[in-house]
């Protein structure tokens, strides 16, 4: 049984237990969710999230510039996958407009495929290099809105 399923077994048989009807005509059903059910929820939707996405792959990167007199340059990033993804901190609260997860320390590590020509027309020259780099990026920090 997933997690998912354990939360709602868990959840539904609470709603027999809240009171339905109160001393007065109107009726309402009410639900606590504590600050530990909130981290519970966010840890599982930040794994959930993370597991989903990786290893995510990037469309091709391609730019071109001219550089008036002396040429132009292309360059080329491709295969870009990011393959890890770790979230040291995360915390959970309400916003204006609904809950809000903000995730700090962040690490991502990615490879990709790269390569560049430089060339001119005075005198007709071809520059180009191209190789294979592996990079982590550091504290990377997420909000959602």
């Amino acid at each position: 049984m997933d997690v998912g399923r354990c939360f709602l077994f868990l959840l539904l048989p609470s709603f027999f237990f809240l009171p339905s009807q109160t001393q007065s005509t109107d009726s309402f059903t009410s639900v606590l969710v504590s600050q530990n059910g909130l981290d519970f929820v966010k840890n599982l939707l930040v794994n959930k999230a993370i597991a989903s996405i990786i290893p995510l792959q990037i469309p091709r990167i391609e730019k071109s510039m001219k550089i008036p007199f002396l040429g132009g340059i292309d360059v080329v990033v491709s295969n870009l996958t990011i393959y890890e993804l770790d979230v040291a901190s995360s915390y959970v609260k309400l916003g204006e407009t609904g809950v809000v997860i903000v995730a700090s320390g962040t690490t991502c590590n990615l490879s990709m495929n790269w390569h560049y020509s430089y060339s001119t027309w005075l005198p007709p020259i071809e520059i180009s290099d191209q190789g294979i780099a592996s990079v982590q990026v550091i504290m990377i920090n997420f909000t959602n809105s």
